[in-house]
């Protein structure tokens, strides 16, 4: 149960359907002026009025917002900087799942593009909204595929890793978890930075994905689906905790220290379903990888995506 939001402002991406209209939903039902962040004014637009049947009082509004195009993470930046004085809560949900190899008219694999350098700059062009409000939160969902990626080809943002859009996708979520770890090391406290997922959830990621793989792991993923995975909204537990529950930000000590790791990233927030696997229950502490866990990596990785995005967050100091 979520509590009481009247007076908050929260902006979730990706939130025309799935985990992120799941998300918005129960915002708007508890009371806040809900942003949805999308690229489809039209599917937006349904998704804000199924949360008006369901809420008849909830002030949801569309946002356009294109997260493979830095000009248009600008854009919606400056649209909200007009609309709203601050912003509560930042929900980065929205992403890509192994769809056919390409790149971002920035000229980044698409992957990597869209789920973290596309967040990455938006964070960074919301921060002096974020910074205005009182206890500002951002939410970055991730995966327990963070698993899948290793610490080379991180930073190399044109390619795909080993040429596997799988492999790909797993890098892009790791990016996502580090890119959290990081952001809320370097705010010391200005803000909250959390990462969550959401275990197995039924949602249209596997819809977009490359054709091929689709065929081959399709059946396979949908038969796991109907005997592992949750709805769409058990899944979006852990980001709704993340974003909203007080107990949310005392827990950053319940992640385990690594030896020689910076004392600043062990208040980092990261998590997940509790049971088996993490893969589905109610929200808990979350386990990261080695590479999350890596200070030095974490630093490399937010340098070299401030460089690829222009956008140097300034604002923290």
């Amino acid at each position: 149960m979520v509590e009481n939001l009247s007076g908050r402002t929260v902006l979730v991406t990706g939130a025309s359907s799935g985990l992120g209209f799941a998300v918005a939903k129960q915002l708007a039902g508890a009371g806040a002026r809900t942003l949805l962040a999308c690229r489809d004014a039209e599917r937006a637009g349904a998704a804000i009025e199924r949360i008006r049947t369901a809420h008849p009082a909830a002030r949801a509004e569309f946002v356009r917002l294109d997260l493979a195009s830095l000009e248009s993470v600008e854009e919606a930046a400056a649209e909200l900087a007009d609309r709203a004085g601050e912003l509560d809560v930042l929900v980065n949900n929205a992403g890509v799942m192994a769809p056919p190899p390409g790149h971002t008219p920035d000229g980044f694999e698409v992957q990597i593009g869209v789920n973290h350098l596309g967040h990455f700059a938006l964070t960074g062009h919301l921060l002096p909204l974020l910074l205005a409000a009182e206890q500002p939160r951002v939410v970055t969902v991730t995966s327990v595929m963070h698993k899948l990626a290793v610490r080379n080809e991180l930073t190399d943002f044109k390619i795909l890793p080993h040429g596997s859009n799988w492999l790909g996708y797993g890098r892009s979520k790791l990016a996502n978890l580090m890119f959290a770890f990081e952001l809320d090391r370097r705010a010391h406290g200005r803000l909250c930075s959390i990462a969550a997922h959401p275990g197995v959830a039924r949602s249209d990621l596997m819809a977009r994905t490359e054709g091929g793989a689709r065929k081959v792991l399709g059946p396979l993923m949908r038969h796991g689906t109907d005997l592992f995975a949750q709805s769409a909204d058990q899944g979006a537990r852990p980001i709704l905790f993340a974003a909203t529950a007080k107990a949310a930000l005392k827990a950053g000590g319940a992640r385990p220290r690594v030896r020689g790791e910076d004392p600043d990233l062990t208040g980092t927030r990261f998590f997940g379903p509790r049971g088996p696997g993490g893969l589905r229950g109610a929200p808990t502490v979350a386990g990261a990888s080695g590479p999350a866990r890596d200070p030095e990596l974490c630093r490399e990785l937010w340098v070299a995506s401030a460089e690829a995005t222009g956008v140097r967050y300034a604002a923290l100091g």
